[in-house]
């Protein structure tokens, strides 16, 4: 989660904030695998919005991880027909 705060955002969150922040963005993650096959994972992309819109909900106020992984699955749009193996 690190990886996605600007220097300026460390700041604002102090570590049990960040912590919150990376259990959400693993918990989306593993949510997420369930929709992949076996041998996918969530490419860049769709790591960077779970982690944008974690890091919003967190500005926000929201710190309970559950909450805000869900907050962040539910941005995401829905993968087309096509990648549906």
């Amino acid at each position: 989660m690190t990886a996605y705060l600007s220097s300026s955002a460390q700041h604002v969150f102090d570590q049990s904030d960040i912590c919150a922040m990376q259990s959400a963005l693993e918990n989306a993650l593993g949510a997420l695998a369930f929709a992949y096959r076996a041998s996918d994972e969530p490419d860049r992309i769709t790591r960077e919005a779970l982690a944008r819109a974690i890091l919003k909900h967190a500005s926000h106020g929201e710190r309970n991880p559950d909450r805000l992984s869900a907050r962040a699955l539910h941005e995401l749009p829905p993968r087309p027909a096509y990648w549906v193996a």
